[in-house]
């Protein structure tokens, strides 16, 4: 009774294994991508929950600054602003950020603070996902 592998058996499925690494590999890298953004997405919007929330429960201003390096919330407290949170950045998953209002203020009632909607780009390889905070305060992420 023979015990094993030769070693023809092995190379053959290491060869195997190899030609299989090389045709998933590059389609590997776009599910990266998909996941980095979409990490990054589920933060920049958690971080715009949490500041509207903050807003409402606190009775108070309450703001989101979104940068690449970081995101935070801060809550007016008399004559400043006062830190609530802080996440790290897009940046962290390797994620590029374009914001066209980096501070987003949401007064007591919820409603977002300004003149315009604020439009989030994340994008990574050939990944993209919008999110837009509309002047009555509602995310909406595509």
């Amino acid at each position: 009774m023979r015990r094993g592998f030769t070693l023809v058996e092995l190379t053959v499925v290491v060869a195997i294994v190899a030609i299989v690494t090389a045709v998933t590999l590059p389609r590997l890298a776009g599910v990266l991508d998909w996941v980095a953004v979409n990490a990054a997405g589920q933060e920049v919007t958690a971080a715009l929950a949490v500041a509207r929330n903050a807003a409402v429960m606190q009775g108070t201003r309450a703001r989101a600054l979104i940068a690449a390096e970081s995101l935070r919330v801060e809550r007016w407290v008399g004559d400043s602003w006062a830190p609530i949170e802080r996440w790290p950045g897009p940046a962290g998953h390797g994620v590029t950020i374009t914001v066209s209002n980096p501070t987003v203020v949401f007064d007591p009632i919820g409603l977002a603070w300004g003149v315009s909607n604020t439009k989030i780009e994340l994008r990574r390889g050939d990944k993209v996902a919008t999110i837009t905070v509309s002047r009555v305060g509602r995310v909406k992420r595509w």
